[in-house]
């Protein structure tokens, strides 16, 4: 058990560093919306991002609690987006 805890911990660690540098890139997506007067929501895209993802996972029986967390790591983005814009 405690070796599988371990393991969890680094795969914490790893998403901690991805879901960093995911929201930097956000930042920089966002100051350019604004300066280019693009609205921060872009249903579209979000679709394109939801499906490409969805479909690579699609062979596991946890397929949709990954779409509910995709969903969830894009409506944070939207909201610190929002929160780049309201500034």
């Amino acid at each position: 058990m405690e070796k599988l805890r371990e393991e969890i911990d680094i795969i914490d660690k790893n998403m901690q560093n991805l879901f960093i540098e995911r929201m930097q890139i956000v930042k920089k997506i966002a100051e350019y919306k604004l300066e280019n007067q693009l609205p921060v929501f872009d249903l579209d895209r979000e679709k394109e991002i939801i499906k490409k993802n969805i479909d690579e996972v699609s062979n596991y029986d946890f397929l949709d609690l990954y779409e509910d967390f995709f969903k969830k790591i894009l409506e944070l983005s939207k909201k610190y987006q929002e929160r780049i814009s309201e500034k």
